[in-house]
């Protein structure tokens, strides 16, 4: 193929192969959101069939073809980002080419390594394992989750040999969702936080101010609540012309396409708070996907497929935004009008109360600082597991010795314990790091923000969210999957990753809080 042909060639497959992963994701939203309960097994194997054709579209010998013509002319071979653009090509299309060879290399060079057998079963398992653990959270049953929990792992320690990390399983599902990404980096940030995170909690503890509990009362009906998280949300920047809110067992975000994004989030009946909190995170997800440049549809490069840059954006809009001051100086008084009867509570002491120091053993019920801590536990978790220093059998019991290690509280079930969570159950092993590296990453993006937009919080405090989302769309969203998470820090700031910035966030935000 000429460079032509080859071009011409891998956008048709990126348009079709879009249409398919759009097909299974939409799938697996309406099995977690309507599917009848004896429809798993067949929604499964249906999944399976779909991936196993994108499976075949990603290792075609056609498709390596086309990338090999194009890495040449291009000038993209062995990783290289600095391509050739060619003559009348706008330096935007030679981006996104160059990302798109990029992105379908490392794709086909990772699949070929796994065989198709393999991959499609997997697929299909995956599928029932998150059935099984929506009966079993339900019926607090951790036995009837183990061995379909195992497995799971089982077979992504088989995918992760497949690809050269037999040794460190870990290391290699990381990298799937962040090249280059390894334990050894993770561990180094982590105990930069940790060093920091443990000691100022103990100081925390003894501040001279603590911030009050603030119990709600009253009714808060669920048409209500959906009411105002839509509205608070469509000023924040999601447009539901373009997307949709509904409800699941656990909140999450199914990106279809920049015009069809789907999320979800559960209801409480004594507080409207988690509602509205989920739906900040979930929409940060999907203003993300909202926000990709037009150029990018059809490429598959729509949704970044970097897991942490992904959970920067969520976190970003749930924690800078939703948990901040001017945020709730803006919103407290729109929530009265649904809710009368919080009428009389200062949005100061509903910010301390929101923000005060929660040792929960629920990770959804986490404050914002030792949310961190119930990320670590999961995390050192898993590399107990692929380790083979713990089993399945032990698990619950050692998730309960980590809270208490860590939290100085336990679950009193395994449904609030090691049931919780959907992630591991949903083929999430190697992710759950991600959300304290979006939050490092927010530390770089909240830095540059003060920079560039000084006065933003000014602006939320007033319900106007332009030069928050204008500087998340300009800066990093509009780019999707164009540029790795290290090209995107070095055009915001220039830096490397670090959790420096984002402690000075956190240090800065709590010691106002308990006047330190």
């Amino acid at each position: 193929m000429n460079r032509t042909q080859a071009e011409k060639f891998l956008r048709e497959q990126a348009r079709e192969i879009d249409f398919l992963e759009n097909t299974v994701r939409t799938l697996s939203w309406d099995m977690r959101v309507n599917l009848p309960r004896s429809s798993g097994e067949y929604r499964g194997n249906t999944i399976g069939f779909l991936s196993a054709e994108i499976f075949r579209r990603k290792t075609a010998p056609a498709l390596e073809e086309a990338l090999c013509s194009l890495e040449e002319e291009t000038g993209t071979e062995n990783g290289n980002r600095d391509g050739k653009t060619a003559a009348g090509e706008s330096e935007t299309d030679a981006v996104i080419l160059r990302a798109m060879v990029r992105k379908f290399r490392r794709e086909y060079q990772y699949l070929r390594e796994v065989p198709p057998s393999l991959n499609s079963e997997y697929a299909a398992h995956n599928l029932k394992c998150e059935l099984v653990w929506q009966e079993a959270r339900a019926k607090n049953d951790y036995a009837m989750l183990k061995p379909w929990l195992e497995k799971e792992f089982g077979y992504l320690r088989q995918i992760a040999a497949a690809h050269g990390f037999g040794d460190d399983p870990l290391t290699g599902l990381m990298s799937a969702g962040e090249p280059g990404l390894t334990r050894e980096k993770v561990d180094r940030l982590f105990e930069e936080l940790r060093s920091f995170e443990l000691p100022f909690l103990e100081k925390l503890k003894d501040a001279p101010h603590q911030p009050e509990p603030l119990q709600l009362t009253g009714a808060f009906p669920e048409d209500r609540q959906r009411a105002l998280c839509m509205g608070v949300l469509s000023t924040v920047g999601f447009d539901f012309d373009r997307g949709r809110l509904d409800v699941s067992a656990h909140p999450y975000t199914t990106a279809n396409d920049p015009n069809d994004i789907r999320f979800t989030t559960r209801y409480t009946k004594d507080s409207f708070v988690p509602a509205l909190i989920s739906c900040m995170h979930e929409g940060g997800h999907g203003m993300h996907a909202q926000n990709a440049m037009p150029a990018l549809r059809y490429t598959t490069l729509e949704n970044a497929p970097f897991d942490a840059i992904c959970e920067s954006q969520s976190r970003y809009t749930e924690n800078i935004i939703g948990y901040s001051l001017p945020f709730w100086e803006y919103s407290l008084p729109l929530a009265e009008r649904y809710f009368p009867h919080l009428k009389g509570i200062s949005p100061r002491r509903f910010y301390e109360s929101l923000n005060r120091l929660n040792f929960s053993p629920s990770r959804m019920k986490a404050d914002e600082l030792t949310y961190n801590l119930h990320i670590m536990i999961r995390y050192e978790l898993e590399k107990l597991l692929f380790d083979r220093e713990i089993g399945f059998d032990e698990l619950p019991e050692m998730w309960n010795r980590k809270y208490r290690e860590y939290l100085g509280v336990a679950p009193q079930s395994d449904a609030e314990g090691v049931l919780q969570d959907m992630h591991w159950s949903s083929g999430y092993i190697g992710y759950f790091q991600s959300y304290v590296m979006g939050n490092f990453y927010d530390g770089h993006w909240y830095a540059a923000m003060r920079r560039d937009v000084p006065d933003f919080y000014s602006q939320v405090r007033e319900g106007n969210f332009d030069g928050v989302t204008g500087w998340l769309r300009e800066h990093i969203q509009q780019y999707g999957g164009m540029y790795t998470p290290s090209e995107l820090l070095k055009r915001v700031d220039g830096e490397e990753l670090s959790a420096g910035h984002y402690i000075g966030y956190i240090r800065e935000k709590y010691a106002a809080i308990y006047r330190l």
